[in-house]
């Protein structure tokens, strides 16, 4: 990719002020097809994350008469930062792109309907996938604790996007209800480092060889999952409300009760209102209650039970592995089908 480096430089802004002007330099598609090299490509599949990337692949597909596809995982003008001058000519050119997509699969509903309302035209809802080698634990465990008379939660990802400071605003009710945390993924940073300093009530296991491993760890050791969406978000606001946390979907297929925390307005929280069985929900704006849930549920075993069932069976319906690959396939094949049918 020309001018690649800049990217990654402290120049990245600038970059990509320029490419919303259309200022950046993008793959030649006779480069490409030189990649290819015998490969005839039937469809171009793309993500629309970091602008001249997708940009290329527009360009490549228009120029060789194929239709894209595109997978939107997340809000791109919040993570492709410009100057506040380029704002409108980047939505100008995304806009471009979205609408020149012949598919726009989006994660979650709530990015669908933003994204209609943003550039004019609708997309289509494709949750993220997860492994399908991952099940469920016994459903026996969850009738009783792993450590007797001490509930165990467990975290599994990135403490980033206010997740792990929202495990720090929950330190005081985890000690209150004699409840430990234990959490794989990243070495915590920032205010998140404060997780490190609680090791009377946090063991953090970091990064194991495989994502299977930690799960196992996870069944193995706790009782309960506990997802921490920052509340008030502040600068997270904006994710929260259209992305779609690609964690839930593993979270529910364990098979364990989980409890969640956040604003309204996140999208796993509103997925969690509409599922109200599936998932414990702290009152976001209440933490002075948060002990008294968490003793709820290490007192509760039938509680516990019916939740893990509740998770598993709301997993299984929205966010079956194979019928998300089934629909991702399809959107692909069809789009192939008709370009196969334009060239004949």
């Amino acid at each position: 990719m020309p001018w690649r480096r800049f990217e990654g430089s402290r120049l990245n802004k600038l970059h990509r002020t320029l490419r919303s002007y259309g200022l950046i330099p993008l793959a030649y598609p006779r480069r490409i097809d030189e990649l290819l090299g015998s490969f005839q490509p039937g469809v171009v599949l793309t993500v629309l994350q970091h602008g001249t990337w997708y940009d290329s692949a527009m360009r490549y597909a228009e120029t060789r008469n194929l239709p894209l596809v595109t997978i939107i995982h997340d809000d791109n003008e919040g993570f492709d930062r410009v100057y506040s001058f380029a704002g409108g000519a980047q939505r100008r050119r995304d806009g471009e792109f979205y609408r020149f997509a012949s598919r726009r699969l989006c994660v979650s509903p709530e990015m669908e309907e933003e994204f209609a309302r943003r550039y004019g035209v609708r997309g289509e809802v494709l949750y993220p996938n997860r492994s399908e080698s991952l099940g469920p634990r016994d459903a026996r465990l969850n009738l009783s604790l792993r450590t007797p008379g001490r509930l165990t939660l467990g975290f599994v990802g990135n403490p980033n996007y206010g997740y792990g400071e929202q495990l720090v605003k929950m330190l005081p009710a985890l000690r209150a209800a004699n409840a430990k945390l234990v959490a794989y993924g990243h070495d915590p940073r920032g205010v998140a480092a404060a997780l490190a300093d609680a090791r009377d009530v946090v063991e953090l296991r970091g990064f194991v060889p495989t994502p299977e491993e930690a799960w196992e760890g996870v069944k193995r050791d706790c009782d309960v999952l506990v997802f921490p969406y920052l509340d008030p978000p502040g600068a997270m606001e904006r994710m929260y409300s259209i992305h779609f946390p690609s964690k839930l979907p593993e979270y529910l297929t364990v098979g364990m009760p989980m409890v969640m925390v956040g604003p309204d307005s996140a999208t796993g929280i509103r997925w969690a209102r509409r599922n109200p069985n599936a998932v414990y929900l702290l009152p976001a704006g209440a933490p002075e209650k948060w002990t008294a849930a968490l003793q709820d549920l290490k007192s509760g075993a039938q509680l516990r039970s019916s939740l893990g069932a509740a998770a598993l069976e709301a997993g299984a319906r929205d966010f079956d592995p194979v019928l998300i690959r089934k629909n991702f396939l399809g959107a692909l094949s069809a789009e192939a089908s008709t370009s196969l049918l334009k060239e004949g």
